[in-house]
Formats: structure tokens, sequence, C-alpha cells
């Protein structure tokens, strides 16, 4: 029994009073967010990644490192009031190694990329650092195309920083899925056109084309978009270019450090894409000059075709190439269609299907 409990405790069970006794040790074992058993504060680091979602064998993937530091102090630091002055709590600059790894939960046989640098970090803030890595030839048990890689971020991998809890400077694993090839895949996403369109109508296309693949296509030259007419929704014999567009480079998806949205395990990069990449830096969008419609047939079809002489070398890819399809037929009135510039019945227009490949267009 305890000396301050009353006598109606002292007459209880002895079993009772140990609870009592187990309750107050539990209330006094308290402890302070990141505070040393030397009296004072220290950092704590934290750390998450993206990468881009497909790479391939010695090519590029890209990377981007979100270092935290969660440390708080505490307690009063009188070295600490002046201006200028820095806290226990803060973390110098430190590397942040990234690692690749067969398994999403073991770095245990991880090849290592390589290191970003990270800046110095105060309490309670977040820094983003970012880089590329080369690839290596395919390492022995390391999946072929088809398979998946997880890419993983250790901060302060060397323990050079003092912290608070060193055993969670580990990210969760970024899944990313190996591409047999170092090449392109290219496809429209957007074209933006008139409501409606009739036959020589004069109006202004703006277009975007991704890049899903694991290279850029800078190396093999500009890559051309022809927006075309054709009598069918086929890209065939009997089609037009109006006007063909020249774009200096696309950027992979690969160097597209992308959080994860496939963490269910399937493995969908275009049409996850579609939808989460319209602002990223694997995405180009262009505003062309002016065109003219061919004013005939009265009715055919407008679209894209990218790469429309088969010049650049892809990702093998299915389906029709002529995209984001949009029919061209007489006006249901005598007003012109909001975002054409002019309607049709002007001197020159050009005739369908004659029209040769005009109005050039450079996009650097």
């Amino acid at each position: 029994m305890l000396p301050w409990e009353p006598r109606r405790t002292r007459r209880q069970p002895s079993a009772n009073r140990r609870t009592i006794v187990t309750v107050l040790e539990t209330l006094e074992s308290r402890r302070l967010l990141a505070n040393s058993g030397l009296g004072y504060s220290l950092p704590d680091l934290r750390v998450t990644g993206s990468a881009g979602a497909v790479a391939s064998w010695g090519g590029q993937l890209a990377v981007t490192a979100n270092v935290q530091n969660i440390g708080s102090t505490s307690i009063n630091e009188p070295l600490s009031l002046a201006p200028g002055s820095t806290s226990t709590t803060d973390a110098p600059a430190s590397d942040v190694a990234v690692y690749l790894s067969t398994r999403p939960h073991t770095l245990a046989g991880a090849y290592k990329l390589g290191t970003l640098t990270a800046p110095a970090l105060s309490q309670n803030s977040t820094e983003q650092v970012s880089g590329s890595f080369a690839l290596p030839s395919r390492p022995i048990g390391f999946p072929r195309a088809g398979g998946r890689l997880y890419v993983f971020f250790v901060a302060n991998p060397n323990n050079s920083i003092l912290e608070y809890n060193s055993f969670k400077d580990q990210s969760p694993a970024v899944p990313v899925k190996v591409v047999g090839r170092y090449l392109p895949l290219l496809q429209a996403t957007g074209l933006s056109l008139p409501p409606t369109m009739q036959p020589g109508d004069t109006i202004q296309p703006s277009f975007s084309i991704a890049n899903y693949g694991t290279a850029p296509t800078f190396p093999q030259g500009n890559v051309q978009v022809a927006l075309v007419a054709s009598v069918d929704p086929t890209f065939t014999l009997g089609s037009s270019i109006v006007a063909l567009y020249n774009i200096g480079n696309v950027a992979s998806l690969s160097n597209t450090p992308i959080q994860s949205y496939y963490r269910s395990g399937k493995v969908n990069v275009r049409n996850a894409t579609l939808t989460n990449l319209s602002s990223n830096n694997n995405v180009v969008s262009v505003t062309g000059s002016p065109v003219t419609l061919p004013t005939s047939p009265s009715v055919y079809y407008l679209g894209l075709v990218i790469d429309p002489y088969n010049k650049l070398k892809q990702l093998p890819h299915s389906g029709n190439p002529f995209q984001l399809i949009r029919m061209v037929g007489p006006a249901s009135s005598g007003l012109p269609p909001a975002g054409t510039i002019s309607t049709g019945g002007g001197s020159t227009p050009a005739q369908f299907p004659s029209l040769p490949s005009g109005n050039l267009v450079g996009v650097n």
C-alpha cells in the first residue's frame, strides 16, 4: 500500500491496489516530440518520392524526392534565441539515396541508382529535389520487359545527421513498369476546333500530343503532326493534309516523375496518363496558324495524324493513326460557328482531296 492512500483504499483487495499503481505509472510515462535523452530536440527526417511510370534498361529515369523534417523544438533553446541562429532541430544538407528493387517491401538485393542532395531543412519544413539517372543493362535477377521495378528513397543513408528516429528514413515503394526498348510512343491527347464546321471555313486549331514511351523524340529529329481531312474515319489514300506542324521535342514518360496511380497492381499507363498528366512535360500543346478547310466534298472528317510519313521509330502500338476525329458538314443555320475566323466561300479556297501539304508551321 502507498502512504497517501485513504483508509478505504487500504481495505480493498490487493489486486485493486495494483491496478491503481499501474495507472499512476502509465500517467508518469510521458514523451516529448523529438526530444533526446541529452536534453535537447533533434531533427527527424521523412522521405517520399515519385518516378517515371515506365523505364527501359539502358535508358533514363527521372525521380523526385520530397524530404521533410518533422522535428519540432519542444523545450527552450537559449542558444537559438538570437536572430538568424539555428535550432538543434534543424537538419543540415544531406543525401537521399535512390534504389531499384525487385520487391515492394524490402531493399534486399537492391541496385543503387545514385544520390540526390537535399538542402538544409529547418524544423517542420519540406523540400523537393529531382534528378535523372541512367539505368544500367539489366542486372541479373531483375525483370525483363513487362515486369515491374520498385524505386525506393532513403534519407540520410550514411547516418551523417543525428536524428530523433532514423528507422523511418525509407520511403514507400514507387512501382515502375519495364518496357523492352528505349523508344518514344506518341499519341494525340487533345484537339480544339469550333463546335461546328463547314467546308471552306477558316479556323485556328490547337492540339496536344503526349509521349508515353521511355525515350524523348529529339534524337530522331522533329515530330510532324498533320491536320488531316479524310472522306472516312480512317487515314486512307483519299486523305489530304490540311496543315503540317513540326515539334522539336516531346519528353518521355520516363522523364516525368508522377505519383503512383496503380497501387492495386494493375499497370495501365496510357489510360491513367490521359487523366493525370495533362500539364506534365511529356505533353506538348500547340496553337496553329489559321488554316482554310477544303471546300469539297460536302461532308468529311478532320483529325490528327502523328508522323504521317513514318519517319520515327516508336514502341509498338495498335489502332487507327487518325485520331480525335471531328466531322465537317453543312451548317445548320446561316450563322458562323463559334471559333471560326471566317466562313467558307472565299475566292481561292483549297480543294479536297487534291490539297497538297501546306501551312507549314515550325514549333520550337
